[in-house]
């Protein structure tokens, strides 16, 4: 018998006989234990845990294993097997540099872009060429498409061409496509949703950042007009053709607002069809601390998160805040992934758009993929002791890879469950208990 390296035990407060939790990062499970029990998993006492009546479902939740396990070797072994899976290709998009906002904080106004600011028809071709080829790969099952920018809605035609194109070229090969969007929502109409509905996109992340005069003075027009009023407008219209999340962008000059914002939300006749979650706002060339200073570190924003989804869960909007493992945690470090800019270069990161020095290669010949793409492919936390030692590994995954890379140390940024887990279990306890 083996006791899990990746169990988190906390006492629940105010309860008189010794309750408490017990949560593995590794599977999420969650559950209440007796103080004898709770003794006995801390003192290895395998004497009493072979015998008590919890067995089942502790086996069950892997916080205990019959056998000898090697769990940090397993999980390595998985994100190896997953990085370089071949069933499925991720696939970035950005039709257009150009956007119809100036928001104040937009990580590419940071790079420098060059070359075509929309796609020619030319790097279309390409693109539909890549596919082609991709999916006559034999292991080939599923193609996740995401569409960004820039604004995408700039380029609506030319998106919804290639959307079909490509369905077209996976129906005949029996291949499932999936397609996803990230847009201000600025220009979303109903006909627009209906259209790219019936293609396949199955959700679309539009960003509201705080109430309507936090959000009107960040995410504006080239004119320097407010948007919050047109976005609100069109997600109703929208929201019940295509799921939309609700992103807000989090640092020092919104957070006060956001708790109008969801009461704002909460008083709109769509608050049950879309989902909201918050995000820090980041620096990812200051390795994810803005050297402005008004963006929220992640050791800082981890009480900040909780606090908002603490107040979005009372006022009964549609969020959550629940740890999740997954083998390897960001698309940048997998192989059969890319992200595809206007002008047909190839970057591995949303976050590095536009900016030369981490381009990889380009669409028109991925044969000879440049050497930095290696970087991206040698990034493991199984490399660095702090992550591999981490009881939230599993949670973490080594973080962002870019924050990592411009970091000062060079070393992986701990995200916030590093922070403030003991916190988010125990909400998460007692909002479920409610």
């Amino acid at each position: 018998m083996e006791i899990s390296s990746y169990n988190e035990y906390l006492k629940l407060d105010g309860v008189d006989d010794g309750k408490y939790l017990i949560y593995n990062s590794l599977t999420n499970g969650l559950g209440e234990i007796k103080k004898d029990l709770y003794d006995a998993l801390v003192n290895k006492d395998f004497s009493h845990l072979i015998h008590c009546e919890e067995l089942e479902h502790l086996i069950q939740g892997q916080f205990i294993y019959m056998h000898p396990i090697d769990e940090l070797e397993t999980m390595e072994k998985l994100f190896t097997a997953t990085r370089y899976q071949k069933h499925t290709l991720h696939l970035t998009i950005l039709p257009t540099f150009n956007c119809n906002f100036r928001c104040s904080y937009c990580f590419e106004n940071l790079t420098e872009k060059s070359g075509n600011r929309s796609f020619t028809t030319q790097v279309q071709q390409d693109i539909l060429n890549y596919v082609q080829t991709s999916m006559e790969a034999s292991d080939l099952k599923h193609v996740v498409v995401n569409w960004t920018g820039g604004e995408p809605l700039l380029e609506f035609k030319k998106v919804i061409l290639l959307m079909e194109k490509m369905n077209a070229m996976a129906a005949e090969k029996h291949i499932e496509v999936s397609h996803d969007m990230v847009s201000n929502g600025y220009l979303l109409t109903r006909r627009r949703a209906a259209v790219l509905r019936d293609l396949g996109l199955k959700n679309i992340q539009i960003t509201i950042d705080g109430n309507k005069s936090n959000h009107d003075k960040r995410r504006v027009l080239e004119n320097r007009q407010g948007t919050f009023d047109q976005i609100i407008e069109n997600i109703r219209e929208t929201c019940d053709l295509i799921h939309i999340s609700i992103r807000s962008n989090v640092d020092l000059h919104n957070v006060d607002s956001l708790e109008e914002y969801m009461d704002y939300i909460m008083q709109q006749d769509f608050k049950e069809k879309v989902s909201i979650y918050f995000s820090a706002t980041t620096d990812y060339v200051a390795g994810g601390c803005s050297s402005s200073g008004s963006c929220f570190a992640n050791q800082e924003f981890s009480g900040i998160i909780l606090s908002l989804y603490e107040k979005a869960l009372r006022k009964g909007l549609n969020i959550s805040y629940y740890p999740q493992y997954a083998p390897v945690i960001c698309a940048a470090i997998a192989a059969n992934s890319i992200v595809v800019q206007p002008d047909g270069w190839i970057q591995k990161c949303w976050n590095t758009v536009g900016n030369p020095k981490y381009t990889i290669g380009h669409i028109s010949n991925l044969i000879n993929l440049d050497q930095r793409a290696e970087k991206w492919l040698d990034y493991s936390p199984y490399k660095v002791e702090k992550c591999r030692s981490c009881s939230v590994l599993p949670l973490c995954g080594g973080g962002c890879a870019q924050q990592a890379f411009e970091s000062n140390d060079k070393q992986p940024v701990c995200c916030e469950y590093k922070y403030n887990l003991n916190e988010m279990l125990r909400f998460n306890y007692y909002r479920l208990e409610l």
